[in-house]
């Protein structure tokens, strides 16, 4: 079997299957690593394109470009008896090739269709009979109520996984529950990083980039770092450009018609609860993950819970190294039904 390659997660449930920590500091990057994938859209029907794009982090002098990356789609349910966010055959065979899996292309951005039955293979609806003549079951939503199309990326060094939410619409709710998740549910929107500030002293942006800095600390310094997204409404409000749960194009045509835009923050959104069999309107928790070439983080993640979706920003401490030069940080947001954004930043020590 391949080596991993090497990856970072925000947390259990994120868009990218997890896997144990390989070094003590994992928000170090000391050599090129893949630290997020990006399925645009967020959320897509099967039978649709999906654009997947790598978010590939290096330190100065080494190269970032993906060019050698490999994406498949793996098609290989997991056996129910075997533990792991997908099938175990989608990393063992992934150098192999085969049935199991549709080849995307190489890059480091790719696109590709959504398999049509993807739905029964890895969603709520029963899954064909197997060779023996035995149907399997559907599979479980994940804790929002989403499934997901296994992805498999990797290169000579090994392969890794991501995935792509799943529109499957939902099941197991009485057919009123069904109709009002229908007209109200509006897909995932991945998250975006508005902005990212030093707070301690006099407030300044970092502005984004790593080809120049975008702000200086002094060498050895502990600076307080705040990530900030957008304010997403707790109701639905047309004319406000955007079509967010409650709204559809005919009770809100002008946000919801032609290409409709969701909020890049704390998203409202319907999930059937399966012990209710009702359907509820949850808000999204975001967590963002913090990397960098040099210094240490006072923490690997920080972010919002569910409970605590209203806030808008989060914090982090970031101690800069005490030699000077250039440093460049990276920090990546995710929210609770698998979308991702992040933002590139370079920071001169001096």
């Amino acid at each position: 079997m391949k080596r991993p390659l090497s990856l970072s997660f925000a947390a259990a449930a994120c868009a990218l299957a997890c896997v144990p920590k390989l070094a003590d500091d994992q928000a170090r990057i000391a050599a090129p690593r893949v630290l997020a994938v990006r399925a645009s859209p967020a959320e897509a029907k099967p039978g649709l394109p999906v654009t997947l794009t790598a978010l590939i982090a290096a330190p100065a002098g080494a190269s970032a470009t993906g060019d050698g990356l490999e994406w498949a789609m793996c098609l290989a349910r997991k056996p129910l008896t075997e533990l792991g966010p997908v099938a175990q055959e989608c990393v063992d065979r992934f150098g192999e090739g085969g049935e199991d899996f549709l080849r995307l292309g190489r890059g480091a951005s790719v696109t590709g269709t959504v398999p049509a039955d993807a739905c029964r293979r890895f969603g709520p609806l029963a899954p064909p009979a197997t060779a023996g003549g035995v149907a399997g079951r559907p599979v479980d939503p994940d804790l929002s109520g989403g499934y997901h199309q296994p992805i498999v990326l990797g290169s000579e060094a090994g392969a890794a996984l991501a995935s792509v939410r799943l529109a499957c619409g939902v099941i197991g709710v009485p057919n009123a529950e069904s109709v009002r998740y229908g007209q109200g549910y509006r897909p995932n929107e991945n998250p975006e990083i508005d902005r990212v500030e030093i707070v301690s002293g006099e407030a300044r942006v970092i502005e984004p980039g790593v080809e120049a800095p975008g702000a200086s600390v002094a060498p050895g310094s502990r600076v307080e770092l705040r990530a900030s997204w957008a304010a997403c409404p707790r109701e639905p409000v047309c004319g406000d450009g955007l079509c967010t749960a409650g709204e559809n194009q005919s009770s809100c045509a002008d946000d919801c018609r032609d290409e409709p835009r969701g909020c890049t923050g704390a998203e409202t959104y319907l999930w059937a609860n399966p012990e209710t069999r009702t359907v509820q309107e949850r808000r999204e928790g975001v967590r963002v993950a913090w990397f960098s070439t040099g210094g240490v983080f006072a923490e690997d993640q920080t972010g919002r819970s569910e409970q605590d979706a209203d806030g808008t920003d989060t914090s982090n401490v970031w101690t800069a190294p005490s030699e000077r030069g250039p440093v460049r940080l990276w920090t990546v947001i995710r929210d609770d039904r698998g979308g991702v954004g992040w933002r590139e930043l370079a920071v001169a020590v001096e």
